[in-house]
């Protein structure tokens, strides 16, 4: 199928003349227009709005942003964009993450921003991510002649290649500033102090907490409760086998990849960090998506891992609990995404044309608090361990001198390492002299792990691959 149902209904009812473009299936409306060679000023897409009054369809050429106080000053209105589920349920003939920029088949009501120009032909996706539509652009205004017209979005080049200056203002976010423009209203840090319901933890991963705090529990015990879920079974078995831990035997059960080669400890971190990974669903694409978090975070679990083993018994270390701490270091990430929808595509968008300025200061800017805070708070609510929720909280802190600073040393020098091979934001690809000192690991034999680790990655991409599906 190449479109949406009620859009096919829709054009051929009003004898809209208009042509298909496959492709192979893409996450972006970029993509799409690279792999049809299109002009992407020619797409157009669609956003869902809402406020207290109801829902808008917003309609703009893909290469621009919502500009939200443009939408407050034309209606007066405080519009944020819906919630997945509103989308979903809206457009729920549609491919999950695309939305036909025609609303009258759906019951909605449209602006457009003004911006579209020109004679030639507009494109669009219309419900799946392996298909164009190309209509005149006469025809397209035409299927809007009731929809109003106004200047309500601005282009990406607003945030490319900014001074590294325009982020580090933490204190002034009050002020004019041309990002406080793409984002809704609301101060974030007010939003953040009203929080009063975080995310709860999967009910297997409280399962997995009790066990984890049990002196008494057993492999069997572990082993009941992963069991249950195929797909975090099937995870763990295929990270047993990688070549990585050079086991030469069969792993065909879950019992076997614990007491053969990851041992209990380890197998109960990685459940319960897979298993509270499946909370949120943020956008796939972008520096800070699914797609990049999930490659980033399965690779510094491991990483951390074979570093905390390599190290062994010279510092408190312990292999799970280093594996869950690179796991989950970054989650603030996903929480964000999760409380600010809005703020956080702008965020992945500003990281995305900014890759000179730390992520940090950015995210100070576009959401006034950083994902290091935000992590931290959720890991404690969960009652994760407290090596977690310090990596969580510290792991920018390359001072950092409190207690479980082995770990927190440990996760910036992973950080750091994989860095050199493009993985995670930030240039500095080298881990610090004293952050080496303190772990007691020499930089060559750690850079030889991590290479290990790469030239052995297939059940890492898997993991990742699966996580952010």
């Amino acid at each position: 199928m190449q479109l949406a149902a009620r859009i096919q209904v829709y054009l051929d009812r009003q004898r809209i003349p208009y042509a298909l473009i496959p492709h192979e299936p893409t996450q972006t409306l970029g993509e799409a227009a690279a792999a049809t060679h299109i002009d992407p000023q020619r797409m157009a897409r669609a956003v869902l709005l809402q406020d207290d009054k109801g829902l808008l369809l917003a309609i703009l050429p893909a290469t621009y942003l919502i500009d939200f106080r443009a939408l407050h000053e034309q209606f007066g209105r405080s519009f944020k964009p819906a919630t997945q589920e509103q989308v979903s349920a809206i457009f729920s003939d549609c491919e999950h993450g695309s939305v036909p920029p025609l609303a009258e088949p759906y019951g909605l009501k449209a602006i457009i921003d003004e911006q579209f120009a020109g004679t030639g032909p507009i494109h669009f996706e219309a419900g799946y991510h392996h298909c164009l539509v190309r209509i005149p652009s006469e025809v397209f205004h035409t299927l809007h002649c009731d929809s109003k017209r106004v200047r309500i979005a601005r282009p990406l080049s607003v945030l490319e290649s900014r001074d590294p200056r325009d982020f580090m203002l933490p204190g002034e976010l009050h002020k004019q500033h041309p990002l406080t423009d793409l984002r809704p209203l609301d101060d974030i840090r007010q939003r953040i102090e009203q929080i009063d319901r975080l995310p709860t933890m999967p009910e297997m991963g409280n399962r997995l907490l009790r066990l984890h705090n049990d002196p008494h529990a057993t492999i069997e015990d572990l082993t009941d409760i992963i069991q249950v879920d195929p797909s975090l079974t099937a995870q763990i078995i295929r990270y047993a086998r990688s070549s990585f831990f050079g086991y030469r035997g069969r792993i065909e059960t879950l019992p076997h990849a614990v007491t053969r080669v990851l041992g209990f400890e380890t197998v109960m971190n990685m459940a319960l960090g897979l298993a509270a990974s499946r909370t949120f669903r943020n956008p796939a694409d972008g520096p800070l998506g699914l797609q990049a978090f999930w490659k980033h975070a399965a690779y510094s679990a491991a990483l951390a891992q074979a570093l905390a083993t390599a190290i062994g018994p010279r510092l408190p270390l312990k292999p799970g609990v280093a594996y869950l701490a690179g796991l989950l270091h970054n989650f603030g990430y996903l929480l964000a995404g999760h409380l600010f929808r809005p703020e956080f595509f702008l965020l992945n968008r500003v990281v995305a044309a900014n890759p000179q300025v730390p992520v940090a200061l950015i995210e100070r800017r576009v959401l006034g608090i950083g994902h290091t805070e935000i992590g931290a708070l959720l890991m404690a609510f969960w009652d994760m361990p407290k090596a977690v929720i310090l990596s969580c909280r510290e792991h920018h802190n390359e001072n950092y001198a409190g207690e479980m600073s082995e770990y927190v040393h440990l996760i910036q020098c992973v950080d750091h390492l994989l860095r050199a091979h493009n993985i995670g934001e930030g240039n500095d690809s080298e881990p610090p002299v004293a952050i080496l000192t303190a772990l007691g690991l020499d930089l060559d034999k750690a850079r030889h792990i991590t290479e290990r680790l790469l030239e052995s990655n297939d059940a890492l991409e898997a993991m990742a691959h699966q996580l952010a599906a």
